[in-house]
């Protein structure tokens, strides 16, 4: 129960971190025209700590809130995020949380299948053709500059949340 309730805590606490970040930090600050993703990061932590059905729900509530906030276009967010949520949460099984190399392959294979609905769905949207070539260079260069910010993120956040577990035990054990 104590797990369950502190589980939830750290998930409220890391969206609004996330959001406060992504909105004043990040701004609309780019890197090769590509704007850091700190919500994709997000959705790719929930995902692989939690699974594919905890992953899935939090990616589909964050899109639909992405959405609300940022998007002209109701749904591109909420169907972007839901999928790479479940993909990368289909990874969780396979994943040992303490692997950063794991962690880089997560996110780059969240990234690509992120950019990938997102220039689908423009592209359906407006009816234009599809150019292979600037996807490829949206998903090389999200990759790597989301795969930078996850690997610190991602160990920051380890460590953070070990130093609590530890602390719970040694409360536990008393």
């Amino acid at each position: 129960m104590k797990k369950n309730i502190l589980a939830s805590l750290y998930i409220i606490v890391f969206v609004l971190l996330i959001y406060l970040l992504q909105i004043y930090v990040i701004g609309d600050k780019t890197l090769f025209s590509v704007k850091p993703n700190l919500i994709l990061i997000s959705v790719l932590v929930v995902s692989l700590w939690y699974g594919l059905y905890v992953g899935t729900v939090y990616s589909f509530l964050i899109g639909l809130f992405t959405d609300m906030l940022y998007s002209s276009n109701i749904g591109m967010f909420t169907i972007a995020y839901t999928i790479a949520g479940m993909v990368v949460g289909l990874l969780h099984y396979y994943n040992q949380r303490e692997s950063k190399i794991s962690v880089i392959y997560a996110t780059f294979i969240c990234v690509a299948v992120f950019e990938l609905v997102e220039y689908v769905y423009y592209a359906a949207l407006t009816d234009s053709f599809f150019n292979l070539l600037y996807l490829l260079k949206q998903i090389i260069i999200s990759s790597v500059l989301n795969i930078v910010i996850t690997y610190a993120f991602y160990s920051i956040l380890l460590k953070v949340t070990d130093s609590i577990e530890s602390k719970i035990r040694k409360e536990g054990a008393l």
